[in-house]
Parts: structure tokens; C-alpha cells; sequence
């Protein structure tokens, strides 16, 4: 049932050591939330344990566990760029969730805010839950329409 973008190529897993941490990323850590270096370092870790890494030509991909059952994906362009495109965030949910498993990016209250580096994060359901908001079946078209507000970009 996949709608994959024409631009597209699939993303690779790529080894777990690209999770790893350089000296001056740590060093970062330090500054910004005034960690000694070997916390700094256990924190990182800590957060990224169980995650896998995926790349292809256009992003990084970083898939880790939240709460029971739950995935979180973090999306990043390889250029670091603010560019998104929803097609391609919609394939790489499809590619290391599954395409009938359901995510949502969350824009957060304020006093839980991240916003550190040009990264978006999705959190995926558990496999079967699904979301009690959002439309009842799929619509989807690629075909063209001079029809103001029902203009879609070809695959």
C-alpha cells in the first residue's frame, strides 16, 4: 500500500558505532548542561542505548525505545538543514516502524521544549494501538487538479 516517493532510496541500517560519540560532541554536552566529562559521556550513552542507526543519501535516522512498546525516531538531514518533506518522513516511518504502525510528532508545551539542532522527532505507537484522532480511512491522490486547495505534487 506504500506510496514511495519517486525521489527515494530506501534507507540502510548502518553499525551502532555511528552512534558514537565524538570528544568534542562530549565536550558540547559539558558546556551546555555543565556535566562533568565522564557523566556527560554515561548520559549519552544512557540515552542511545538500545538504538539502531539508518541513512540514506538525504537523512540519519536514530530509532530507540520509549515507554512500553513505543519507538522514537529521530530524523536528521545529512546537510543540517531545516528542510522536510512530509512524503519522505511518512517512508521512513513506513521503512523502520511498519507501514501500519502509527506515529506523531509532538509540539510540546512549552516547559518540555527541546529544540537544540535541526532534528524532529516522531514516537510511534506500539504495533496495533492506534491513535483516536486523525481520519477514518485512506484518501490519497496524485493526480492534478486546477481546483485551488486540492493541488498535489506527483510521486
Amino acid at each position: 500500500m506504500s506510496d514511495v516517493p519517486t525521489d527515494w532510496q530506501p534507507l540502510v541500517q548502518l553499525p551502532n558505532d555511528v552512534g558514537a560519540f565524538s570528544n568534542s560532541f562530549i565536550n558540547e554536552v559539558t558546556r551546555h548542561y555543565g556535566l562533568k566529562w565522564d557523566d556527560a559521556k554515561a548520559w549519552l550513552e544512557r540515552a542511545h542505548a538500545g538504538s539502531q542507526f539508518y541513512g540514506n543519501d538525504l537523512y540519519h535516522v536514530e530509532v530507540g525505545p520509549v515507554g512500553v512498546g513505543g519507538l522514537r525516531i529521530t530524523i536528521q538531514r545529512r546537510d543540517g538543514s531545516a528542510v522536510r518533506d512530509w512524503r519522505h518522513f511518512q517512508q521512513i516511518k513506513n521503512e523502520v516502524a511498519g507501514e501500519e504502525r502509527e506515529a506523531v510528532e509532538l509540539y510540546p508545551a512549552e516547559s518540555r521544549k527541546v529544540d537544540t539542532s535541526n532534528k524532529w522527532h516522531l514516537f510511534a505507537l506500539p504495533r496495533g494501538a492506534t491513535f483516536d484522532f486523525g481520519w477514518p480511512r485512506r484518501d490519497v491522490r496524485f493526480d492534478a487538479s486546477d481546483t485551488p486547495g486540492l493541488q498535489q505534487r506527483a510521486l
